[in-house]
């Protein structure tokens, strides 16, 4: 292996994280620009598409079969939690509105504990092809790969669609102002909910092309930490979604870039550089924080429509 493998890997191994927090990240986005919804039970949304995945599997369902039909599940949970808590709250109080987010976060967690028994580990079978690859002297696990493909392939098509379709123009219109989109015609309701829904699926994605993987051949392993509201990635996608001020999509995803390869780089770094990696993404969103990256993407009708 040549001097330069080492640094390839980490950074295609870096690529393929960042493009799943990237594809969590827009999940975030859409379901904040569009209800104003800082939602903090995305992760736990997604995370009961997981649990549904492990028990078909040990029904006997075919593993690809599985993680389809594993998918509207986080669904129904994200369109549930907005018509039954989200819908009727003020999005002015926007501490009402994360408290209120943390305890469903919480929900869904304690749901997906019980389903699983409270087990402290569940084991969770891979439903991609898993192989170690080589490419460009560097050694590259085919699942790494298949899930930065899929994620950068579904990021871009969503983008696309969200801006060409008759669909993705309307939700534009609800985020952008809500009530010149309801003098027009178009539901605001019903577009929020689909909001919650596809937001919901990226999630629900994202975890299950990660999580069944993480341990090549011998699949994932499903722990107490991953259930917890937070699990493990979402500190990373809030970052990825404020880099683009919460509103622009395609910042969000370079975003979703960024950390990822920032959080594995520092593997190769030297003590105590080294020992950042836990909290870099922490460091990255209080600078982020710090800039109001809100200022250079979002139109002065969507921050006035995010507060209403």
């Amino acid at each position: 292996m040549n001097a330069g493998s080492p640094v390839l890997e980490v950074t295609l191994f870096g690529l393929a994280s960042g493009a799943v927090i990237g594809l969590l990240a827009l999940g975030l986005v859409l379901i904040y620009r569009t209800t104003g919804v800082l939602n903090f039970a995305h992760w736990a949304i997604g995370i009961i598409a997981v649990v549904g995945y492990i028990m078909l599997v040990g029904a006997g369902v075919p593993t690809p079969l599985a993680a389809l039909a594993a998918m509207p599940l986080s669904v129904a949970a994200g369109v549930l939690a907005y018509r039954f808590v989200f819908r009727g709250l003020s999005r002015g109080n926007h501490l009402l509105v994360v408290l209120i987010a943390i305890g469903v976060a919480q929900l869904f967690s304690s749901l997906a504990a019980l389903a699983l028994r409270f087990e402290a580990f569940s084991s969770i079978h891979t439903w991609l092809p898993v192989a170690d690859w080589r490419l460009f002297g560097a050694s590259i696990r085919s699942t790494d790969l298949v899930s930065a493909i899929v994620a950068i392939g579904l990021a871009f098509g969503f983008l696309t669609w969200f801006r060409t379709s008759r669909t993705g123009r309307a939700l534009r219109a609800v985020a952008q102002n809500r009530e010149a989109a309801q003098l027009a015609g178009i539901d605001e309701g019903r577009y929020s909910q689909l909001a919650w829904g596809i937001g919901s699926a990226l999630s629900a994605l994202a975890l299950l092309l990660v999580l069944p993987h993480m341990g090549g051949t011998q699949g994932g392993t499903l722990t107490v930490f991953h259930v917890s509201p937070l699990g493990t990635l979402l500190i990373p996608a809030f970052g990825a979604a404020l880099a683009g001020g919460l509103v622009h999509l395609p910042m969000t995803l370079v975003g979703g870039f960024a950390f990822g390869l920032a959080q594995e780089l520092l593997i190769l770094a030297p003590k105590p550089w080294s020992e950042l990696r836990t909290s870099i993404a922490a460091i990255l969103i209080v600078a982020l924080l710090l800039a109001r990256t809100e200022r250079f993407f979002g139109t002065q009708q969507e921050m006035e429509a995010l507060e209403a």
